[in-house]
């Protein structure tokens, strides 16, 4: 059996979970009534490939909506057939090597890298403090923005693999807005072994929401422009060398110029993995085009110094199904990459 790249044991999590499930119920209750609604597609599924060309590894990115009763229902059985999904493209040799995962909070939602065997699992961080005397004023308490986080990050990054480095971290106090605060939303960034090809960095992510934090637009954008500027400097700092990075998650970001402005302002070298492909693509599912149209979930790339990162295709393995409903109120899709020595 391969070696987990874990930081804690399993069932010290799963106590943990329970414990800060405890803690940070109430609140959660009252902000899931204020989620933001998700467009529901009146197409049929399709998985359909934007292109079929050679790659070195793929990467799937998706916010499972892993939460606990009774803030959303119906989440065991959703989760665990994502998880027998991937189990199932593995068995037909067509598994993202690369999986990262948000809103992972539950032991159903943790246990999808175990049901679709991927070897390498790495969790990201597990507590946001709590603000101090000298931090800055002015939060609400019940919005959860005063204490300590209730929840883990929700981040996981499974991987076919080896991993050889890892660093994590919450997003600092006063970097978020809301009910998010309930969270240690934040980073983990693993450098992955690609055979034959040398070292990749996958770094998952998922920043805050605006409407369902509860909190007013001014105070969630500032926590968004916070987390932006943060996620560079964690990147620069922590990357092992020259390698290419591949920062993946829920962005939230949506048709927002303050937000789109953030971002530009902290990735202004980053490319978009899944506009790369599209681009070149001459008829892209539906379901494609909802994921870029609606500016959410997304994955950046930033060459490396040796190393350039080329799009070979996506496609989108967890979209509308055939009645017309989703696994989650996200769509998990793939991209395909090659590393090219550049030139």
């Amino acid at each position: 059996m391969a070696d987990r790249h874990r930081a804690t044991p399993r069932r010290t999590l799963e106590s943990r979970w329970r414990l800060r499930y405890a803690l940070g119920l109430s609140l959660l209750i009252a902000g899931a009534s204020a989620a933001e609604p998700v467009a529901a597609p009146g197409f049929a599924a399709l998985a359909a490939r934007t292109r079929e060309e050679p790659a070195d590894f793929s990467v799937t990115t998706y916010n499972v909506k892993g939460l606990p009763w009774p803030i959303a229902e119906g989440r065991p059985d959703a989760l665990r057939r994502i998880g027998a999904r991937l189990a199932q493209m593995r068995a037909a040799g067509r598994q993202p090597q690369v999986v990262v995962l948000q809103e992972a909070f539950t032991p159903e939602a943790k246990a999808i890298g175990d049901r679709a065997g991927y070897p390498y699992q790495v969790e990201g961080p597990y507590l946001r403090s709590a603000p101090g005397e000298r931090r800055e004023t002015g939060g609400v308490w019940y919005l959860g923005e005063t204490g300590g986080s209730a929840l883990d990050s929700g981040l996981v990054v499974l991987s076919d693999f080896p991993v050889t480095a890892v660093a994590r971290a919450a997003f600092p106090t006063g970097a978020c807005a809301g009910y998010d605060c309930l969270a240690a939303k934040g980073v983990v960034m693993v450098t992955l072994d690609v055979p034959g090809r040398g070292p990749v960095t996958v770094a998952a992510t998922h920043l805050n929401s605006r409407g369902a934090s509860g909190a007013p637009p001014a105070r969630t954008h500032a926590a968004y422009r916070r987390q932006t500027a943060f996620l560079a400097e964690f990147l620069a700092r922590n990357r092992v060398g020259g390698e290419p990075v591949i920062l993946a998650g829920d962005f939230n970001r949506g048709d927002r110029p303050v937000r789109i402005a953030a971002l530009a302002a902290a990735f202004g070298s980053a490319r978009e993995g899944l506009s790369e492909t599209l681009r070149d693509a001459a008829a892209p599912a539906p379901d494609a085009k909802l994921i870029q149209r609606r500016g959410r979930d997304m994955q950046l790339l930033f060459d490396g110094t040796a190393t350039h990162l080329e799009t070979a295709g996506a496609d989108v393995p967890f979209g509308t199904e055939r009645n017309g409903t989703m696994l989650s109120d996200h769509l998990g899709f793939t991209v395909r990459y090659r590393l090219v020595p550049r030139t």
